[in-house]
């Protein structure tokens, strides 16, 4: 069945249809949601940078645990299972705005993604049902998850700028229990029998460019807003590049024959894409909006294929369904925790970089040689003030407090010097982000002929 075979179907085969794939959206996204909101998190709980990341670790490692499990759950009882995690989503999405402590944040964070896993392999069950076919299901199952994934750095941006972090998980609520409605009049039907062994190649090509997809989703974030002191809303609206073109790519992947080619095709964009923002010749947004284009396309390309490959002839597909949402999310926590060490240990060396550059720019400025002295105190203060919001200031401000062109050159220079550290400080993990994504092309390829794999 194409896409036009959806419109054939009943009009509440794709009401049920639509809901189904908003609640695995919802779930998705919720892998990468906060990431935008992170910077103000951090402020709120006072915590590291390292640590802030539990934020997203605990979904994600949560998730990629629970799935099997889960799936094995839903495959026998999808009605019951999707319902019941429903409501425990929602409610673990509310106490996550309430959370008093970081440490009960990462606790419901971790609820949510046990619940989101239940979820989401109950709606693939649920979805072949609705469609009538388990390739029509996979194809929805897939676009909804790339959506969803795609989308919520920016989503996240929007609704942290208008009404603040907490309002992100306050409005996960109402649209997860919204997915209740898909189970009205869906009975209970006989169990399929197992599908055997998951499709080892497909699966751990997943792992690996979702891994790669961290340094994009994640990383290019807290560049935007901690380092190159973007709002939320801004940094929000910027990534929003990402899932446009991911969307784009995705109605038109199915024409690039075969599917191993399209899973390398998108490995390969990711990769290219991420080595370009490794090597950005200046801090600006613009410079960041071709290689997005290149990981979006790339993303379309290689999770739809490589979805549809893991789930491909698969009957009992809610438990290969839950072997790939595993693979997925180990995916995503390798990436968090190989990433963000990279990145501190190199924001750190670069921070001292730029302090020993702007040193050597306030001394040949033509600042007269008394006010030297107050304006290299003026600047590390504000670094030392900044320094608890891991935010990259606005030195300009500080140092061209007066009519004078001279102080103004000193303040573009020092901030270009802070600019190009905290831009380099990003490089390392950038390039091996895009190594995670050339590393997926040997599954891709070792599992192109091989049925089994």
């Amino acid at each position: 069945m194409r896409d036009d075979g959806l419109a054939r179907l009943p009009l509440a085969a794709r009401h049920r249809i639509a809901l189904l794939g908003l609640s695995v959206g919802l779930v998705l996204a919720d892998s990468s949601v906060v990431t935008v909101a992170l910077p103000k998190i951090l402020i709120q709980y006072e915590v590291e940078v390292s640590t802030l990341a539990w934020a997203l670790v605990s979904f994600n490692l949560a998730l990629a645990l629970a799935a099997v499990p889960a799936a094995w759950l839903a495959r026998r009882r999808p009605v019951p299972v999707f319902g019941v995690a429903t409501v425990l989503l929602a409610a673990a999405s509310l106490a996550c705005a309430l959370a008093p402590t970081f440490g009960v944040l990462v606790a419901m964070r971790a609820v949510q993604g046990v619940a989101g896993a239940a979820v989401v392999c109950a709606a693939l069950d649920l979805l072949s049902e609705a469609t009538g076919t388990e390739a029509e299901a996979a194809r929805v199952w897939a676009l909804a998850g790339i959506v969803g994934a795609s989308v919520g750095p920016a989503v996240g941006g929007i609704l942290t700028q208008l009404l603040g972090w907490e309002s992100i998980f306050v409005l996960q609520a109402p649209v997860a229990l919204a997915g209740l409605l898909a189970l009205r009049g869906v009975e209970a039907r006989p169990v399929p029998a197992p599908g055997g062994r998951p499709k080892i190649a497909a699966n751990v090509a997943l792992l690996l460019v979702s891994g790669a997809l961290v340094a994009a989703l994640f990383l290019l974030v807290i560049l935007l807003i901690n380092g190159w002191r973007l709002d939320p809303l801004a940094a929000g609206l910027v990534v929003t590049v990402m899932p446009l073109a991911g969307i784009v790519a995705t109605r038109f992947a199915r024409k690039i024959e075969p599917p191993w080619a399209r899973a390398a095709s998108g490995a390969i964009l990711i990769s290219g894409g991420l080595a370009a923002l490794a090597w950005l010749p200046h801090a600006g947004v613009l410079w960041t909006v071709p290689p997005q284009l290149a990981i979006g396309a790339g993303l379309g390309l290689s999770l739809s294929a490589l979805t549809e490959r893991a789930l491909e002839g698969r009957s009992g597909q809610a438990v290969h369904g839950g072997w790939t949402i595993a693979a997925r999310h180990a995916g995503v926590v390798l990436g968090l925790l190989l990433l963000t060490p990279i990145f501190t240990a190199d924001l750190d060396k670069n921070e001292e970089a730029a302090l020993s550059a702007g040193t050597a720019a306030v001394l040949d400025s033509k600042v007269s040689a008394l006010d030297k002295i107050g304006v290299a105190r003026d600047v590390l203060v504000a670094v030392d003030k900044a320094k608890p919001e891991a935010r990259i200031p606005d030195v300009k401000k500080v140092v061209d407090h007066r009519d004078d062109p001279d102080y103004a050159d000193l303040g573009d220079e020092l901030q270009n010097q802070l600019d190009r550290a905290v831009t380099n400080a990003f490089s390392d993990s950038f390039l091996v982000a895009a190594l995670l994504g050339l590393l997926a092309l040997i599954p891709i390829l070792l599992g192109r002929r091989d049925v089994s794999v």
